[in-house]
Parts: C-alpha cells; sequence; structure tokens
C-alpha cells in the first residue's frame, strides 16, 4: 500500500485555504479520498507531504488525521494480503473508513456506529454497461463538438449485451483476469454461433469490448496486461452492395418525361380529391419529387457524399471544379473533383439546377425513401436496393475499378485508414472477368 497526500492549491477557498487529498495505490488499483482537512499552501511541506506542524496549532491536529488515514490504509491492506484477498475500491475505502474511526475516536464505552453498507461489486458485464451510461453517452465529439451520435451509443450497449449474454452462459465467472484467449475463442464462438451475429458484427463489438478494457485498466481493475494481443478480430473479407456502371447509366438514364413514367405515377401515385385536404399532390409534383430523389442518389454517387452532407452541399462550397465539403459525421474535409466522365456527371448534374436554390446545390427531397423504390423499380434493377449510402460505396468501388489510386478516392470519400476505406469496396463478379480479360496476356 502506497499512501500519497496533495495539497489541492487550485481549489483554494476564501480564506487561503486549500483542502488535503489522499491517494492509496495497491494492487494496481488507485482510490482518492478527501482527508477533510485544509492548509494554507506557506503552511504545507511538498517534500515531507505534510503540515508544518507549529506547537499549539491547528497544524498539529491535521498531520494526526493524515497519518491516522495512513495507518488505517496499512493495516487494511496487508491483513488483505494475508488473508490472500484483493479488495476493490469501495471495500477498501469502507475499510480504511472503518479504521480511521477506531484510531481517531478511541473506545468510549459505547456501542459502534455500523459503518455505511458496503455496495455489491459489479461483474464484468455489469461494468462495461455502466461505462456504456456513464462515459459513453456522455461524450462530446471532438470534431464536432456536439453529442455522440445515438447510433453509436445504441452499437456500445448491444455490445454490453452480447457480453453479459455469454456471461449468463458462461460455465465459470466472468473476470477481468480471465479476459485471454481462450475468453476469445469462446466469446466468439458465443456471438457467431448461440447469437448468430455474423464475423463483422463480432469484429465491431471486440473493438468495443477493447475500449472498455482500456478505461478499466485506467480506473484499477486487474485486466489481464496483454488482452490487447489475445482479442484479435476474425479475418473475412464482405462483399459489399454496389452498382455496376450499367446500373448506374440505367438509374442516370430514366426519362420522367416519357408517358410510360408518367402513367406508371399515375398509378402508383394517384391523384384523389379528398375533402378537408388543403392541398392535393398532382401528378407533377410527384413526377418532380420522383426526379429529385434520383437525382440526389446519383449526386452520392458522383461526389461519395453522405445524403446529410449532400442535402447541404451550397455554391459557396464550390470551387471551380472541386468541391470541398466538411463531413458533418466526422470533420474531415473532403476533395470532390466536379469532372464528368462516361459514368459520373457531377458537373452536367448540378449545372442542371443552377440557380434554382441560392442556398443549397439541389433542392431538399420530401419523403426520398418513399420514391427511392419506384426509382429502383423504373431503372429495372432488381438486384440490389437503392439506397443513398449505396450511391456512396459504388463511387469506392467504381473509382478503383477506373484506376484512380486508392489514396485520391480516399481524399473524396473522408475515409482516413485503409481498413475503414476496405469496406465500402464492392466486388462484381461480371466487371471483375472483364477487366482480367482486358488484362490478360495473350500467348504468341
Amino acid at each position: 500500500m502506497e499512501v500519497t497526500r496533495q495539497l489541492l492549491t487550485e481549489r483554494t477557498g476564501k480564506k487561503g485555504l486549500a483542502r488535503i487529498q489522499l491517494t492509496f495505490c495497491w494492487a494496481g488499483q488507485r482510490l482518492r479520498l478527501s482527508s477533510g482537512q485544509k492548509c494554507a499552501p506557506k503552511d504545507w511541506d511538498a517534500r515531507q507531504q505534510r503540515a508544518k506542524a507549529k506547537p499549539r496549532t491547528f497544524l498539529e491536529d491535521v498531520n494526526a488525521v493524515l497519518q491516522h488515514y495512513t495507518d488505517a490504509a496499512t493495516a487494511a491492506a496487508h491483513e488483505a494480503k494475508m488473508a490472500g484477498r484483493v479488495l476493490d475500491k469501495a471495500a477498501m475505502k469502507a475499510d480504511i473508513e472503518r479504521r480511521y474511526r477506531l484510531l481517531a475516536f478511541p473506545a468510549s464505552g459505547l456501542p459502534d456506529v455500523p459503518g455505511p453498507p458496503v455496495p455489491a461489486a459489479r461483474s464484468v458485464a455489469g461494468e462495461m454497461a455502466h461505462w456504456v451510461e456513464t462515459v459513453v453517452a456522455a461524450r462530446i465529439s471532438r470534431r464536432t463538438g456536439k453529442a455522440i451520435n445515438r447510433k453509436v451509443v445504441q452499437n456500445h450497449r448491444r455490445a454490453a449485451a452480447d457480453l453479459a449474454s455469454f456471461a449468463r452462459a458462461s460455465p465459470r465467472p466472468l473476470a477481468y483476469a480471465g479476459i485471454d484467449a481462450r475468453f476469445n475463442e469462446s466469446f466468439r464462438n458465443h456471438l457467431l454461433g448461440d447469437l448468430g451475429r455474423g464475423p463483422g458484427t463480432y469484429n465491431h463489438y471486440l473493438g468495443l469490448v477493447r475500449a472498455f478494457l482500456i478505461w478499466a485498466v485506467q480506473e484499477g481493475h486487474p485486466v489481464e496486461r496483454r488482452f490487447r494481443e489475445v482479442l484479435k478480430p476474425v479475418e473475412h473479407h464482405t462483399f459489399v452492395n454496389s452498382f455496376t456502371e450499367d446500373e448506374v447509366l440505367a438509374i442516370a438514364g430514366i426519362d420522367f418525361a416519357d408517358p410510360g413514367v408518367r402513367a406508371y405515377v399515375q398509378q402508383h401515385f394517384p391523384e384523389q380529391a379528398t375533402a378537408g385536404v388543403r392541398r392535393m399532390i398532382t401528378t407533377a409534383e410527384h413526377l418532380r419529387r420522383l426526379r429529385l430523389a434520383r437525382d440526389k442518389f446519383l449526386l452520392c454517387t458522383y461526389t461519395a457524399l453522405r445524403i446529410g452532407d449532400a442535402d447541404d452541399l451550397s455554391p459557396q462550397q464550390l470551387h471551380g471544379d472541386v468541391a470541398r465539403v466538411k463531413a458533418e459525421k466526422t470533420g474531415v474535409t473532403c476533395i470532390v473533383p466536379l469532372l464528368d466522365d462516361d459514368v459520373f456527371k457531377p458537373a452536367s448534374l448540378l449545372s442542371s439546377y443552377a440557380g434554382q436554390d441560392p442556398k443549397r446545390c439541389l433542392p431538399r427531397v420530401v419523403d426520398p425513401y418513399l420514391y427511392l423504390p419506384h426509382v429502383q423499380c423504373l431503372a429495372g434493377i432488381t438486384r440490389l436496393p437503392v439506397l443513398f449510402h449505396t450511391g456512396r460505396k459504388t463511387f469506392a468501388t467504381l473509382k478503383i475499378a477506373q484506376g484512380v489510386p486508392r489514396s485520391q478516392v480516399m481524399m473524396t470519400t473522408g475515409h482516413q485508414t485503409e481498413a475503414s476505406f476496405n469496406r465500402y469496396l464492392g466486388i462484381d463478379e461480371g466487371e471483375l472477368l472483364t477487366w482480367y480479360r482486358k488484362t490478360a496476356r495473350r500467348a504468341a
């Protein structure tokens, strides 16, 4: 047991007195308590960690209190060690305070006042749930200055729930010291087998468990020191959903002036005069919204922007042939080239809406997710659903296939690591064979 004393000079009161804090370190754990004593900075001996005692002054009483706490902590740690027990913070605090009362207030013949009940120590899974609610949910993003996204908190909660499910199914209690290679294998089998999670979900949850254990080490819990080495993700490849060049061209080629498209809209969005409705949405308005939803999807595909950033794209962010967009999710500035080719036509798309809205390059979409399935149907696509985020993945996949260097594509998508960027790369077997046929060497 190591006991140190600190004078908190940054919290000096109106009378010039600062509180004295005690720090107890044992078995890799740390506990801080207030001694309840105060001292002026000029009367504190930082080297001896005690007050500069003067005869018949209150400083002698201050030193006596500090010594009682030191003796109480030393005795508590020694007795626990002899009994083969490791006290957690709550138990150590209760034992120190109990022994301090015995030293500071000798027996007077009156019955001892029972100490406060010691709260039950939380399990590892319970501690992770506590960490999620008290630490993760209270985080403020350093990039945006806003509260952390709710989806991030929900992912942490699901990871904590899966760890609790594993702890209940495990034949032996889950302990910090037991988080080793055997735990990694058992936890993986439970998630992939019993709970039916995918390898990607397991790897994600394993990363969250690692983050929790890093916090647990800082809190003084006896975590297995090699947990970073043994908690390794599953190696797997995910076939990301992305559209092919032909599918992108099919979506861009929808002719909203075609009578067949108008008849389709009239069939699925019939005009009905209903009593009490202030304004009926006409077929022409549905056509406008359908086209705008399609163009907003194409904007995400041509620029790799998330739908929120695409909605807020303004003429002030356009600088000649590039757009500089600070992603709201990550705070990373994305450099988006506005150059047309056979598939990607961002410049033409933006010029077709120039001057319609002074604040946005494209007007906002009303109920976009209501119209995207109809965009898919009109384009004749059945392989994948048309979603805004799929357009972002399509950009990354097709640009790599076109031969653009990976680092340049990452400057546009805003990814800062190749591991996160790889999750956006899709594979189409037909295009893969086409590219291999183009580059295959012919035998003489």
